[in-house]
């Protein structure tokens, strides 16, 4: 066990992780939230390592660092959000632990999920493939 560190800062068992991809894939994840999601409602999907910010996606913002995938309502369910990645999106991502976390704002108000804590598993061919 390593204890002192912080939860981002140690390897997690593979029962306590919520999601597993690769380096150098197109991934796309699928989102599904408590409440319904609005055509105008302001959406940030995050993924940190270390506690930084690599990548973000979002539905009306501006994210920073940008993915160049595409976050997106699902046409037939209004309450699920879908990330399509990249690969140059997941190169970004170092080989381990990372967090995805999302906030929301609407009508209603703001709301900051609890991340989702996932691991991204190494790419031995490195580069976007073409």
């Amino acid at each position: 066990m390593q204890r002192g560190l912080p939860r981002h800062e140690r390897e997690l068992p593979m029962e306590e992780q919520e999601f597993l991809f690769f380096r150098g894939s197109t991934p796309t994840l699928e989102l599904v939230l408590p409440l319904a999601v609005g055509a105008q409602d302001v959406v940030f999907l995050t993924f940190s390592q270390g506690g930084q910010a690599v990548v973000e996606y979002a539905i009306n913002g501006q994210p920073d660092p940008a993915g160049t995938g595409v976050l997106a309502r699902d046409a037939a369910e209004e309450n699920v959000l879908l990330l399509t990645m990249t690969q140059a999106d997941t190169l970004r991502l170092e080989p381990g632990d990372t967090e995805l976390q999302l906030r929301l704002k609407n009508s209603a108000g703001a709301d900051t999920f609890r991340p989702l804590i996932g691991r991204i598993g190494p790419a031995r061919k490195e580069g976007v493939l073409t």
